[in-house]
């Protein structure tokens, strides 16, 4: 929970700072229903917007490493096993829908914040801010991007498991 709260802090820390300096209000009306508008799309349309069917490309892209360190990762799994052998997060049907449904969850949550982030990456490219333009594409690849992805890779997993 820490490292997850610290690494958000780290990567949302800038686009806060530029709405803070650089931003009217206003923004705000444009920003708010950006972040919101994942929410309402639809499971299949969601699925749709997968890079890939398949594990393969995502396995090039990275995204099973960067699997191993996420806050359910491979990593943090190994070390709870230390200490509780039976430890298990999918144990069953049931548990396979829980975390399909947690994916889509999260997926909403960084294409929400992913709009934002290029919203303010525009706003930033036409004040000529470049320097803030490159620092919030490298926050918004990190922070949203790459979850978005590890969210995709994750749902061709457990939908493997149910066959």
């Amino acid at each position: 929970m820490v490292p997850s709260f610290a690494w958000s802090i780290l990567n949302l820390a800038p686009p806060f700072i530029y709405v803070y300096r650089f931003l009217d209000l206003q923004w705000l009306w444009v920003l708010v229903p950006l972040c919101m508008a994942p929410y309402f799309l639809q499971k299949g349309f969601i699925d749709r917007l997968a890079l890939s069917r398949t594990r393969d490309l995502y396995i090039r892209l990275g995204v099973d490493v960067i699997q191993e360190f996420v806050q359910h990762g491979g990593m943090v799994n190994r070390l709870i096993r230390r200490r509780y052998p039976t430890y298990r997060i999918v144990f069953d049907k049931t548990t396979v829908h829980r975390q399909l449904s947690a994916t889509y969850m999260f997926e909403r949550f960084h294409l929400g914040m992913a709009a934002a982030f290029c919203v303010l990456i525009l706003h930033a490219a036409f004040s000529q801010r470049w320097e803030w333009v490159l620092l919030l594409f490298v926050c918004n690849f990190i922070y949203n991007v790459y979850p978005v992805l590890l969210q995709q890779y994750m749902r061709i997993r457990l939908k493997h498991l149910l066959g």
